[in-house]
């Protein structure tokens, strides 16, 4: 248990660089405990700012000597970022940097690093890889615990592209692994990182912008809004354009109340491809077609990749986000998924933030030599529930449509093959998270290997 002596003999091995935080009410203590989402979030006892590689080694040592149960927080969009008055959080915001090695496509990233910082260290030597739809997200967890992205038909999933990475065990140890160094825990780490010791570093693989089909690391991004009675329609041009082989696409197809008053439910489309301006326009012509309320097409670049959802990472509130991986499109579940939404948002109007999505991207057509623990390379479409409310007295019946929704999108599919996104749940079955047995049989015995007592929380064993 956490303890003043405790921090104490920390203070004496941390660099002056590195913070630790006790007084709950200073400005620094309450902007570090800040999180995406409000759900079980606890105070704990202290909150170490390690400035280095060595301090981070340092107060999982102190930690582990001390008896003193810890977790790890970089961007503050996991609900398992905090912990109670028996532990402490330790805090990367201070240990973070991306160097960049174009000529071998690589980019070695630190600590508490987000995606921001990644998309611009890379778009100075006109690189790219696989990033979150979120600048505040942490890097490293994201890429240990899967990594979908509208990159994907590029660079399959993040954890796909980890070349190597230095991680600290239950031990207090620093332990580098590679293809070549302990690549049973690379393996694993490609995946399930987040249970097997805390990840300091992550090596991964890079691409040209040239890969894109341009040198700027352009896209064209659409925005296309609908009324919900427009459904059936935008299904059948959404289809053409998801289904369309000449082009590499990504997007989402979105049930959501339109703002400023969050009172008409509307459909709204926002796929992105890799072409010109004028193929772009061609390949969405069937969405305007329809006839949107509203429609605006413009390019992006990576190094912008999220700019528009800054509003999906605000802080505060109370917000869960789920992924299910999806056999493929179907406009009938669609349907019955915009009248879960609307029965959401009618039964609880505090939810109406809340949107219910369809995420897919093209095949990946890349190489996907290098073998991950996460092994859902076959996942094209996801299921995507953000819910977002403010009195924790709906927290069930948000849940429980959350569950509808999921169930609703996996009818007529075998249970199992059920895919859930690890780094959203916790909770799901292993066997929705990691496929066939041996891939699970194989993640349990590393932990049990690396962490029998679950100092890492006690996934796996």
């Amino acid at each position: 248990m956490a303890c003043h002596s405790f921090l104490l003999s920390l203070s004496k091995r941390l660099s002056p660089s590195s913070n630790i935080r006790e007084d709950e009410d200073s400005p620094e203590f309450r902007a570090s405990m800040e999180r995406w989402s409000n759900i079980d979030v606890s105070v704990p006892f202290a909150i170490v700012q390690p400035s280095s590689e060595e301090d981070v080694v340092s107060t999982v040592q102190e930690a582990l000597n001390a008896s003193v149960p810890f977790v790890p927080a970089s961007g503050g969009h996991s609900r398992w970022s905090t912990i109670g008055r028996d532990g402490i959080v330790i805090d990367l915001s201070c240990y973070k940097g991306v160097s960049v090695d174009a000529a071998r496509n690589l980019a070695t990233v630190r600590g508490g690093t987000l995606m921001k910082e990644l998309q611009t260290a890379l778009h100075a030597h006109k690189q790219f890889a696989a990033v979150a739809n979120g600048n505040t997200v942490g890097v490293i967890p994201y890429y240990i615990g899967g990594g979908i992205s509208t990159y994907t038909p590029f660079t399959g999933y993040g954890s796909e592209n980890i070349i190597s990475a230095k991680l600290v065990s239950s031990k207090g140890e620093l332990m580098e692994v590679s293809e070549s160094r302990n690549p049973d825990i690379l393996w694993g780490l490609r995946g399930a990182g987040q249970f097997l010791g805390l990840v300091t570093e992550i090596t991964i693989e890079t691409y040209p912008y040239s890969l894109l089909g341009n040198e700027d690391g352009q896209r064209m991004c659409g925005n296309y809004i609908f009324l919900p009675q427009q459904v059936d329609a935008v299904c059948a041009a959404l289809e053409a354009v998801m289904s369309n082989k000449s082009y590499v696409s990504a997007g989402h197809f979105m049930i959501a109340q339109a703002p400023p008053d969050l009172k008409q439910q509307v459909l709204l489309v926002t796929p992105q491809v890799f072409c010109s301006a004028e193929e772009a326009a061609g390949l969405f012509q069937p969405l305007v077609d329809v006839g949107p309320l509203q429609q605006v097409l413009t390019p992006s670049t990576f190094d912008k990749h999220s700019d528009h959802l800054d509003w999906i990472c605000a802080k505060g509130d109370f917000k869960s986000f789920s992924q299910a991986g999806l056999a493929g499109w179907s406009a009938e579940k669609f349907k019955r998924l915009v009248e879960l939404h609307a029965d959401l948002v009618e039964k609880c109007p505090d939810s109406a933030r809340s949107g219910y999505t369809v995420e897919w991207h093209s095949p990946c057509t890349a190489k996907r030599d290098l073998q991950s623990s996460f092994g859902h390379e076959g996942v094209e479409y996801w299921l995507n529930v953000l819910s977002w409310y403010t009195d924790s007295a709906n927290h069930d019946f948000v849940a429980m449509m959350d569950r509808k929704a999921q169930a609703a999108m996996r009818v007529d599919t075998k249970q199992d093959v059920f895919v859930s996104y690890t780094n959203t749940t916790r909770d799901d079955p292993l066997e929705y998270r990691y496929k066939g047995a041996d891939r699970i049989s194989k993640l349990k015995a590393l932990k049990k290997r690396l962490d029998p007592t679950g100092i890492f929380t006690q996934e796996l064993l």
